[in-house]
């Protein structure tokens, strides 16, 4: 919420806002992108990402969470990791669909949330968050996470008005890298997943 963003006196404050919830609190959203809120921003960027590389990234995501919420057991946490391993030495072998119904078959789930985004429905979301930041006009930089990765910065250098290093420690975030790279949805996805991700 608003009120909970209070930076410490003296210190520079950056606020990551997760595309995910971006629809829970839109009146606040909306304040915030458009440097409308209680607290200004100097510099406001606005990143994207493919949604088939953002489905991958929540999938892996669920398991420190899993770990950390203890809301799996260490039998279903290795037997969960035994399905990813095999995965990523046969990307062919399993599609993404069906590694979505193994979580769902492991922790009895009835419906991982992850799998909407195989639907038109997730594309019809990713769609409404991209409209959503075309309405808010010319505030902000719009960077795409691909041209980060590569290293494209020079357009987003002169909106920041400071160069960037090149090293992208994490520090205690660790866990939050995979492949530090895009695209690895056409090694995961499988002819299967393409099929269900059609428009019907």
């Amino acid at each position: 919420s608003e009120a909970g963003i209070a930076p410490a006196p003296g210190r520079p404050l950056a606020l990551k806002i997760l595309a995910g919830t971006w629809n829970e609190n839109l009146p606040g959203l909306t304040r915030i992108l458009r440097n409308e809120s209680g607290v200004r921003f100097d510099r406001i960027v606005k990143i994207l990402r493919d949604p088939r590389d953002q489905a991958i990234s929540s999938f892996l995501y669920n398991f420190y969470h899993l770990a950390e919420d203890g809301r799996a057991s260490a039998e279903q946490m290795q037997e969960l990791l035994a399905i990813v391993r095999a995965k990523e030495l046969n990307p062919g072998g399993i599609s993404f669909t069906q590694l979505c119904a193994e979580l769902n078959r492991i922790l009895r789930w009835k419906g991982y949330s992850s799998a909407w985004l195989m639907t038109e429905s997730g594309l019809v979301a990713h769609r409404a968050f991209w409209e959503f930041l075309c309405s808010l006009g010319n505030s902000g930089y719009f960077l795409r996470y691909e041209d980060f990765m590569r290293g494209e910065l020079t357009e987003l250098e002169a909106y920041l008005g400071f160069p960037l290093t090149s090293g992208r420690e994490v520090d205690e975030y660790g866990r939050t890298k995979r492949s530090a790279s895009w695209g690895n949805w056409r090694e995961f996805f499988t002819a299967e997943d393409g099929e269900r991700r059609r428009p019907r």
